[in-house]
């Protein structure tokens, strides 16, 4: 039986056939695998730092640091673990003992839902927990205290608030999250944030930009926001935070102020 076609043409092979079906497919995978990379947010981000200590006239290399995160299931619902890991090396050991570990779950939109603090510094071996809850309203914090070296409790305490309650680890993933152009420098959010067996108000003031220069050899234009709170009636700086001014929010440089004088600092390598 004869083919019958338009001038010209000539019959569709079966691998031609083939071929195009194939072409297709692909073209089609492509669109899905990008509609799936719109929608889903990248996340395992994984920060190395150098860390630096000064004490007073004392300013050393001290060792290193790891941020990082990944999406997990935590009482059977989708959560995200924020992490942190700050270890000293030999050299500051010899002035300030450092094996830290800080872990935060949150919801996707940043909700507190459990917190853990590891805590290896000098003498002092210590396990801070909070376990975030909501009801009628009002979000809770059970937090608890323990010493890892004997088990002994040091503290349980619980606080209700009217508005979400932060650690550590949330406060500066809100931190990373503000927008700052158009403010100028003084514009203070104020967050509380769980602290020990305690919660208490911190005050995160946007203090301009600085350009930073990082372990990885390049030059950061950042944001700088400077966490502070109250001690005994007096304001005091506990973190200062350098995060690049751009979308990514990518902390460059952070100042842990550990008391008058000590200072850590991780800067980005």
């Amino acid at each position: 039986m004869a083919f019958i076609g338009c001038a010209g043409s000539s019959p569709a092979s079966s691998t031609d056939v083939q071929g195009i079906m194939i072409r297709t497919r692909i073209v089609k995978l492509s669109i899905l695998f990008t509609l799936l990379f719109q929608l889903i947010p990248l996340r395992a981000e994984d920060i190395r730092f150098n860390l630096y200590l000064n004490i007073g006239f004392i300013n050393i290399q001290a060792g290193s640091a790891r941020m990082y995160d990944s999406d997990v299931i935590f009482n059977g619902h989708d959560a995200v673990r924020y992490a942190m890991e700050m270890t000293t090396d030999s050299r500051a050991d010899r002035f300030f003992t450092l094996r830290d570990t800080i872990e935060s779950y949150n919801t996707h939109d940043n909700v507190s839902l459990y917190f853990r603090k590891t805590i290896n510094e000098g003498d002092r071996h210590v396990v801070e927990t909070a376990l975030f809850s909501k009801d009628n309203g009002h979000f809770i914090a059970n937090m608890s205290k323990v010493n890892s070296a004997t088990d002994q409790r040091l503290a349980h305490t619980t606080e209700w608030r009217d508005s979400r309650i932060y650690d550590i680890m949330s406060m500066l993933i809100f931190a990373r999250s503000m927008d700052t152009s158009g403010s100028e420098p003084g514009r203070t959010e104020s967050l509380p944030m769980v602290n020990g067996n305690q919660v208490i108000t911190q005050y995160l003031v946007y203090t301009g930009n600085k350009t930073v220069k990082a372990d990885d050899g390049n030059t950061y234009d950042c944001m700088v926001v400077s966490v502070r709170d109250y001690k005994e009636g007096k304001e005091r700086e506990t973190l200062k935070a350098y995060v690049t001014n751009d979308s990514l929010h990518k902390p460059v440089q952070l100042d842990i102020i550990l008391g008058v004088g000590t200072t850590i600092k991780a800067l980005l390598k």
